[in-house]
């Protein structure tokens, strides 16, 4: 068991504790220095809450403060080196919270969404006396946000899909905060692609920055979309106490193939199935909204769509279609600031441009005939999956295959749906392969 300990107040830590080799002292919204195997995260993160200009409520900022807990355990434990088969961590999270007792109420489905979400084991112990809100209301003098005409959140990667989610929000007349991880990179790309939205959004960005001493970071970050939904929720509650609004709708523009992300091949269910915006997950994150009283319902506006129907359908005109070009799918583009062409989401996005008949002038750093021709081993191993998910197969077998990523929806008419854009998808991938001479 990999025990991980959250303080708020610095000398909570002293300089000269011995901590063991599984374990971490974490200090939230600070730093914390020269402390080996401690850490830190979230240094400015109340001030920039503060700077929304309006009045999120408690179990908002605890939701948040528990997703900083969340990432910063996923990062400072790799997995090669604390779990037992390789993957897998137990982890003991003592995280102080203003209403310990809701989230121990909580805590079961809390623990059920992160063991889905992250393939780890989550146990969680709420103490008292944990960061109070940020006084979003007066405070120090500084650029505030306006939220006063905001009627949504809208997650903001720099992504293709959440740039096409947001222009589809602005063309039907919505009015979103945009919510973004700024990582550099990511925020230099964000920026970009926001100025060519063609309407001025608020915005809610931030970079965690989780910090350790003594230790490497596990790189998998498979909680980041929990902090992610943690920093909309926040902006949600906000919207809503300040507009006098119920719940307000919590946008994840992603397309629905790559939101079901079912194992290409059987060997690909463990590392290679991120589950971001699967509807379990989304599902019981809305359980535990509604239970613990975060005002947002999360929508996914594309989960009919495979990333192909959400180009054909935004219409884009001969600029827009340039700056598509410029957006972001590859998980690996910061290795050489470079998209590589060749894993699953570069081949999802090849495709789509292909179903759209739209240019792609991405940069890549391969191409498909010299990636599968000339390259050997794991070079082309995202591609032959590709392949072979592609060929022919029962309808029985296509079923099977989509539930190796986690149980889909009970309702027949919205099962079925789910299905038929996961055939659609993998036909665009064997199109494009096609289109390829694969």
């Amino acid at each position: 068991m990999t025990k991980c300990i959250l303080h708020f107040q610095t000398e909570e830590i002293s300089p000269t504790v011995t901590i063991a080799d599984n374990s971490r002292i974490v200090r939230l919204y600070g730093t914390c220095h020269n402390i080996d195997k401690a850490g830190y995260i979230g240094k400015t993160l109340p001030d920039r809450v503060e700077r929304l200009g309006a009045p999120t409520s408690t179990t908002a900022f605890d939701f948040l403060t528990i997703s900083m807990a969340v990432t910063a355990a996923d990062t400072f434990f790799r997995r090669e080196d604390v779990s037992d088969n390789g993957w897998a961590r137990d982890f003991d999270l003592h995280v102080p919270v203003v209403q310990p007792d809701k989230w121990t109420a909580a805590r079961p489905l809390l623990q059920r969404i992160l063991n889905f979400l992250t393939g780890d084991h989550w146990q969680f112990t709420f103490l008292q006396n944990g960061p109070p809100k940020p006084n979003a209301i007066g405070g120090r003098l500084r650029k505030k946000s306006n939220l006063l005409s905001v009627d949504s959140v809208c997650l903001y990667s720099g992504g293709l899909d959440s740039w096409l989610g947001a222009k589809n929000l602005i063309a039907n007349g919505n009015n979103p905060i945009l919510v973004s991880h700024s990582y550099p990179q990511d925020s230099q790309r964000q920026n970009y692609l926001y100025d060519r939205l063609g309407q001025p959004l608020q915005r809610f960005a931030f970079n965690a920055s989780p910090r350790q001493s003594g230790s490497s970071n596990d790189t998998t970050m498979r909680g980041r979309s929990f902090n992610f939904l943690a920093m909309a929720a926040v902006c949600a509650d906000a919207v809503a106490e300040l507009n006098g609004l119920g719940n307000v709708p919590l946008y994840i523009p992603e397309n629905g193939f790559i939101a079901l992300n079912a194992p290409l091949t059987p060997r690909r269910i463990g590392s290679h199935s991120t589950r971001t915006a699967h509807p379990n997950y989304l599902s019981q994150m809305q359980e535990l909204f509604s239970r613990v009283g975060i005002k947002a319902i999360i929508e996914n506006p594309f989960w009919t769509m495979t990333k192909g129907e959400m180009m054909v359908a935004a219409s884009l005109s001969a600029s827009d279609q340039r700056y598509a070009s410029q957006t972001v799918s590859c998980g690996k583009w910061k290795r050489k600031s470079e998209q590589c062409g060749r894993c699953i989401p570069c081949l999802i996005r090849r495709a789509s441009f292909l179903k759209a008949g739209i240019a792609d002038n991405t940069p890549y750093t391969y191409s498909i005939p010299q990636n599968f021709a000339e390259y050997d081993g794991t070079k082309k191993d995202d591609l032959m999956a590709v392949v072979r998910a592609a060929q022919p197969k029962s309808k029985k077998q296509r079923l099977k295959n989509a539930l190796k990523s986690g149980p889909l929806p009970i309702d027949v008419a919205e099962r079925d749906q789910w299905l038929a854009v996961y055939e659609r998808g993998l036909k665009e991938l064997g199109d494009f392969l096609k289109s390829q001479g694969i």
